[in-house]
């Protein structure tokens, strides 16, 4: 059997904004099965759909308790997805979990919120109003839970990330290294066109929600696309089973997601983790 994912420390792969994941992995499309067959030891954060970062990150602390009891390891590895990567820091710096977590691997998480929430609230707030409507509407339609809260969107904006990142810093000990993502156009993912344009507008380039320049944190690995003129949206990059990447250009770029989730293991395997 190929033993190329199996890492020092076990998995735990932390879900976003919309979703549970109590562990089968469909939150994360073909990626579990394609890590398995290489060798890893996978765990799931199975946090709630529409959590506040606080209340998350003390779910977080459950699951990953048990992951490090069950499996007798040491540390944890995580990756993380959009919210989650948020999430999976105030877990690290302020529950006490430093210790027990080798790495933290975030991807299209937005570290510095999304600065156009913050500039659509303050210009024009029916229209922010609207698109937070609309992007629940979506996660409904694509299997997502229905929120009847805007609290969790007031935790992405730039204005609130800023006071985060100053109360929750890296720790010392934990390697942390974070993923980009770019759509390219607005037709690579035309259920995210909308707040792509938005975005790229506002804050240049993105996945359909977070930008490049929130997106990077700690070691960042760099921005990734899809080929030709193919870019990845926000979803894609959890390989949703609606919006998966296309493959029919074969010139740069990544021609499947989940060839990047195997570099990326293989990597944490290389380094020691």
């Amino acid at each position: 059997m190929d033993q190329s994912c199996a890492t020092k420390y076990p998995i735990m792969l932390i879900h976003g904004i919309g979703y549970q994941d109590n562990g089968s992995g469909g939150y994360w499309g073909r990626i579990p099965d394609v890590l398995r067959s290489h060798g890893a030891e996978l765990w799931f954060g199975n946090q709630d759909a529409f959590g506040t970062i606080e209340h998350n990150a003390a779910q977080l602390k459950v699951s990953a308790e048990n992951a490090l009891r069950q499996s007798g390891a040491e540390k944890l590895n995580l990756i993380a997805h959009s919210k989650g990567g948020i999430e999976a820091r105030y877990l690290i710096s302020r529950l006490d979990m430093a210790e027990r977590i080798a790495s933290l691997t975030t991807m299209a998480t937005p570290h510095r919120g999304i600065v156009s929430m913050d500039r659509m609230k303050k210009r024009a707030r029916q229209v922010y109003d609207g698109l937070v409507a609309l992007f629940n509407r979506m996660l409904t339609v694509d299997g997502g839970e229905n929120n009847v809260s805007l609290k969790v969107y007031e935790q992405m904006t730039a204005d609130y990330m800023q006071v985060f990142n100053m109360l929750v810093p890296d720790m010392k000990g934990v390697y942390y290294q974070s993923y980009a993502f770019d759509m390219k156009n607005a037709l690579s993912d035309p259920a995210m066109s909308i707040f792509y344009s938005f975005v790229r507008r506002m804050e240049g380039p993105n996945d359909g929600l977070v930008s490049v320049e929130s997106a990077k944190w700690g070691d960042f690995r760099g921005v990734y696309s899809g080929p030709g003129r193919h870019g990845i949206s926000h979803p894609v990059v959890v390989d949703s089973k609606k919006r998966k990447l296309s493959t029919r250009r074969r010139s740069g770029g990544i021609l499947d997601i989940t060839d990047l989730y195997w570099d990326i293991v293989c990597r944490l395997k290389s380094l020691g983790y």
